[in-house]
């Protein structure tokens, strides 16, 4: 078996340095901007400005002036790092900041360094030994890295197929017998945009007295809801068994993540007990006080005015897919969006294409998604144009039928989030 399990290993690596490195001699991957200054909608790419497809920062506040004098004046304060676990000391910044985002998610906060940090600070902390754990098989990889501490406990982990209500009910019923139950799972999932099944997952939460969800909205938080507390809070805040690690690298534009927590006694356990937010360093004083400015925002009149103008164009895209008929994975309305290429080697060709027209696209094959299923994830920013967005679908839909043909791309929408066979590799 162990014979069998390594040979499994090597073949997945394999496959994945060969994806990778064709990906890189393409130029579609681990590339270095050649920007002097960036300006939001374009990046620049071996001498060529290429539209921006590829960016996180959906309300567009990564560039945001204010952003950049909070970080300014942090440096100014107290250096570029404060140089200390928080176990002991940190800069004022922390105070402030933890307050406006408990005043933008409507409970208690902890700010780990990287929502990864803060999946391995609470997992290990708050779960325990008489506990059991359900994991969406789609989790980001961050969570299921998590898992692996858990595991090594003896904690049982059972992985469900992504977003299938029926096996993640049964899976409930299955181990109800545990102290805890906790399902594991993204607000939004990262590589293809679709949403958890919130009310479902309300359902259960209602239905099990010892089922507790702890959700990893890293990119829902920022851009929806009221001030911007993400999916997962506007759906779900307030429920008395609900955890929420957010992300502040990626809508927010600052840096960071945070930990919403329904009681001040976990939030205490895991701040005190958690071993990244006390064995690892802290937050950065540019990425606290660009954070705080971006609160601020938040907190203000204005992050409605933005929301507004993202969700108009996720509106225009979602229209525009239909209308080109291009094979996309999930129209759940979010800014992210993947357009099923197929094959590998086809992706690259496509991609290849698309930056010669002038558009940067997020290449994404096995082991991001399921071999075979290889194609592109494209974002919206509010720092792109209806114009702008308009043409690279165009451009995408032409070339997707020049290299494949759209009408030979069948999309299952069940089975392409599902585990590859790696036998076939």
């Amino acid at each position: 078996m162990r014979t069998g399990n390594a040979a499994r290993h090597e073949r997945v690596l394999r496959l994945f340095e060969r994806h990778a490195q064709s990906a890189i001699e393409a130029n579609l991957c681990r590339i270095r901007v050649g920007d002097t200054e960036l300006a939001g909608d374009m990046v620049t790419i071996e001498g060529n400005e290429l539209v921006n497809f590829g960016s996180c920062a959906y309300l567009g506040l990564n560039l945001d002036q204010r952003l950049k004098d909070g970080a300014k004046a942090a440096i100014d304060t107290f250096g570029p790092v404060f140089s200390s676990s928080t176990a002991y000391t940190s800069v004022p910044l922390y105070s402030q900041l933890e307050e406006k985002l408990e005043q933008i998610v409507g409970t208690t906060v902890v700010i780990p360094t990287t929502t990864t940090l803060g999946h391995l600070a609470f997992l290990p902390t708050v779960i325990g030994p008489v506990d059991a754990v359900v994991v969406d098989a789609q989790a980001h990889s961050s969570v299921h890295l998590a898992t692996q501490t858990l595991i090594a406990q003896g904690i049982p982990v059972e992985p469900v197929p992504h977003n299938d209500v029926p096996a993640m009910q049964a899976a409930f019923e299955r181990l109800s017998s545990h102290r805890a139950v906790w399902y594991l799972a993204d607000g939004i999932y990262s590589m293809v945009g679709d949403v958890l099944p919130f009310e479902a997952l309300q359902h259960s939460l209602d239905v099990h007295e010892n089922l507790w969800a702890y959700i990893d909205d890293a990119h829902g938080f920022g851009w929806y809801g009221k001030f911007g507390r993400g999916m997962a809070l506007e759906a779900l805040g307030g429920h008395d068994r609900v955890v929420v690690a957010a992300s502040l690298a990626k809508s927010f534009g600052a840096g960071g993540a945070l930990l919403a927590f329904p009681d001040d006694d976990m939030a205490r356990r895991v701040q005190i007990c958690g071993g990244t937010l006390t064995f690892s360093g802290p937050l950065h004083p540019a990425e606290l006080g660009a954070a705080v400015a971006s609160a601020d925002i938040h907190l203000s009149a204005e992050h409605l005015e933005r929301q507004e103008v993202l969700e108009r164009q996720i509106e225009l895209t979602s229209t525009e897919l239909s209308r080109l008929n291009l094979p996309v994975s999930s129209k759940d309305p979010t800014p992210i969006w993947f357009v099923r290429v197929g094959g590998h080697e086809e992706s690259i060709e496509v991609g290849i294409r698309m930056m010669a027209d002038g558009f940067f696209l997020n290449l994404a094959s096995f082991p991001a998604v399921p071999a075979g299923h290889s194609g592109f994830r494209f974002t919206n920013t509010t720092y792109l144009s209806a114009d702008q967005v308009v043409s690279m679908l165009e451009a995408l839909a032409h070339h997707v039928e020049e290299v494949v043909g759209l009408d030979q791309i069948v999309v299952d929408l069940v089975r392409e989030h599902e585990s590859t066979d790696l036998a076939a590799i």
